[in-house]
C-alpha cells in the first residue's frame, strides 16, 4: 500500500495516446484480435511496463521475467480471477461453470487446489498410458498414407476429447461422452467468439445467449453424473471421482456446485490438442529436426508405442516439446488483478487494476532465448531458465495442474504417430494464429499424410505465422 504522497511523486506509465472516453475499449479490440503482436508491439515501443490508457492505468502489461516472479509469487497482491470482465449473470449456469482454481484465491484456493492435487499427481496420470494409447491408435487407424485431412487440429481435439471423457470422467466418449463433448467444444468456440465478447445481449439469435443455454445442458449432464458417481462403489479411476471421495484434514470434501466448476475447468482448459498441432507444424517447416526425432523412434520404439519408461528415454522428443511449448506456450498471456492499491517497479497502480502477463513475450527475449524466433529444439541441451522465464504452463500457486498429463498425451500420439506418417502442409496453405483457450491455427491446419520416409519438398506457407516463427 502507498501513501498519496508517494503517488504523487510516481512516474507515470507509459502507452498509447489515446482518445477520450472510447481509448482503452479501442486498445482492448486491438489486443483481442491479435493478443501476441499487441503483446510484443507494447513491449518493443514502451518498455516491460505500459498501460492502455496512461491517463487512468486500468490495464497495465507487467512483461518479462522480473515482472513474472512478482506477480506469481506475491498471490495474495495480485489475485487471480480469470472471468471478471466476463460479467456473467449472477447465479447462471455459466457463471457456476467458471467458479474454480482460475477464480479462487487465499484460502479457499488452497483446499481446492490441496484436495485436487492428488489426482493430478505424475504416478497417477502415468496410470491413463494405456487409455491415451488406445484412443490413439483406434484415431490412427482410420487415417492412411496419402490421404489429406483438411483439419488435423480438429482430428487432434476430438482424439484428446475421448481421451478425456475416459480418463477424466469415466465415460464412454462413443456413449454417454458424445453429447458431452459436443456442449464442450461449441462453448468454448461460443465463449471465445469476438460477437460474444462484445455484444453480451441475452436475446434470441444472439451467440451469448447460446452460450448461456449450452452453459447449462452442460451444468445438468455434469450434476447427474456427479450425483451418479458419488452413489457408485469406491475404486474408480477417473479424475472426477477422484475429486468426489478427495477430503481434508477436517474430512470436508468438495460440493457439487464446486465439482461442476472444477470438473469444467479441468476438460476446457485441456490444451494439448492445440500444442500437438503446432509441432506438427514446426516439424514439417523443419526437416531436418524431424529425421532426428524420427531415427530417435525407430531405434527406441521400433514401431510401437511407448512405455512410461520408454518415454524417459525420449530425450529428442522431449527438447521437440519443450521448443514447441516455447515458442507456442498454452498460457500465452495470463492476467491477474491488484486487490490493493500497490507499486509495480516505478508505477503506482491503483485497486482493481487488470495486471496482464505474458509468457509469449518472455519466452522471445534474446537475453533468456538467443535467437528466439528460431525453432531449435538442441537450445535446450544446455538452456537452464528459470520458473520465471520458462511458464508455458503459468507459475506459482495458479499453474497448470494438468501440465503432467498435457505432456504425457503430447509425448504418446506424437510418437506413435510419427511412427506411421509424416504429415506436411498442403502447398499454399494460410496458417494465421489466432486465440482461443490457447493459441490455434484461425483457419486450422490442413495436412497431407505421406509415408514416415517421405521427404517432401518444403513450399512457402502464407500468414501471420510468419511474426511467430522463423520458417523454412
Amino acid at each position: 500500500m502507498t501513501t498519496g504522497a508517494v503517488a504523487a511523486r510516481a512516474p507515470r506509465l507509459p502507452g498509447p495516446r489515446s482518445l477520450p472516453l472510447i481509448g482503452w475499449q479501442l486498445e482492448g479490440l486491438r489486443m483481442l484480435g491479435d493478443p501476441p503482436a499487441h503483446f510484443m508491439r507494447a513491449f518493443e515501443r514502451y518498455g516491460p511496463v505500459s498501460a492502455w490508457d496512461p491517463r487512468k492505468p486500468r490495464h497495465v502489461y507487467a512483461l518479462g521475467p522480473e515482472y513474472n516472479q512478482l506477480l506469481f509469487t506475491q498471490p495474495e497482491r495480485f489475485i487471480s480471477d480469470a472471468f471478471r470482465e466476463s460479467n456473467l449473470p449472477r447465479d447462471s449456469a455459466m457463471e457456476r461453470l467458471t467458479f474454480g482454481l482460475l477464480r479462487l484465491n487465499g484460502a479457499a484456493h488452497r483446499k481446492h487446489r490441496t484436495l485436487m492435487q492428488p489426482a493430478f499427481r505424475p504416478q497417477r496420470i502415468d496410470a491413463c498410458r494405456d487409455t491415451i494409447i488406445g484412443f490413439t491408435q483406434a484415431e490412427l487407424d482410420r487415417w492412411t498414407v496419402g490421404e489429406t485431412r483438411p483439419r488435423l487440429d480438429q482430428d487432434l481435439l476430438r482424439l484428446i476429447m475421448r481421451i478425456a471423457m475416459q480418463t477424466m470422467f469415466g465415460l464412454d466418449p462413443a456413449g454417454d461422452g458424445v453429447r458431452l463433448q459436443y456442449l464442450i467444444a461449441r462453448l468454448l468456440e461460443l465463449a471465445s467468439a469476438p460477437t460474444t465478447l462484445l455484444l453480451r445481449v441475452d436475446l434470441p439469435g444472439a451467440p451469448y445467449r447460446e452460450m448461456l443455454a449450452v452453459a447449462r445442458e452442460i451444468e445438468d449432464i455434469l450434476g447427474v453424473l456427479i450425483r451418479r458417481k458419488r452413489e457408485a462403489e469406491a475404486g474408480q479411476l477417473d479424475v472426477l471421482s477422484a475429486l468426489i471421495t478427495a477430503r481434508d484434514e477436517n474430512g470436508q470434501g468438495l460440493t457439487d456446485d464446486e465439482l461442476v466448476g472444477e470438473a469444467y475447468n479441468v476438460l476446457c482448459h485441456s490444451t494439448s490438442a492445440a500444442s500437438m498441432t503446432w509441432t506438427l507444424f514446426l516439424l514439417d517447416r523443419h526437416p531436418q529436426v524431424l529425421a532426428t526425432l524420427q531415427e530417435e523412434l525407430r531405434t527406441t520404439l521400433g514401431g510401437a508405442p511407448p512405455t512410461v519408461e520408454q518415454l524417459k528415454k525420449l530425450e529428442y522428443l522431449d527438447l521437440v516439446v519443450k521448443e514447441s511449448l516455447r515458442l507456442f506456450p498454452p498460457a500465452s498471456f495470463l492476467m491477474r488483478y491488484t486487490s490493493e492499491a500497490c507499486q509495480l517497479g516505478p508505477y503506482e497502480l491503483p485497486e482493481g487494476t487488470m495486471v496482464f502477463a505474458s509468457a509469449y513475450v518472455t519466452h522471445r527475449l534474446p537475453e533468456l532465448f538467443p535467437n528466439p524466433q528460431r525453432f531449435d529444439p538442441e537450445r535446450w541441451r544446455t538452456a537452464t531458465p528459470t520458473v520465471h522465464e520458462y511458464t508455458p504452463f503459468g507459475a506459482g500457486p495458479h499453474n497448470c495442474l494438468g501440465r503432467h498429463m498435457a505432456q504425457l498425451e503430447m509425448k504418446l500420439v506424437l510418437s506413435m504417430l510419427l511412427q506411421r506418417f509424416r504429415p506436411t502442409l498442403v502447398p499454399g496453405a494460410r496458417v494465421d494464429r489466432a486465440m482461443r483457450i490457447s493459441l490455434v491455427p484461425k483457419l486450422g491446419l490442413p495436412m497431407v499424410l505421406l509415408a514416415p520416409d517421405h521427404q517432401p519438398r518444403v513450399t512457402p506457407v502464407r500468414g501471420n505465422i510468419h511474426a511467430s516463427v522463423e520458417l523454412v
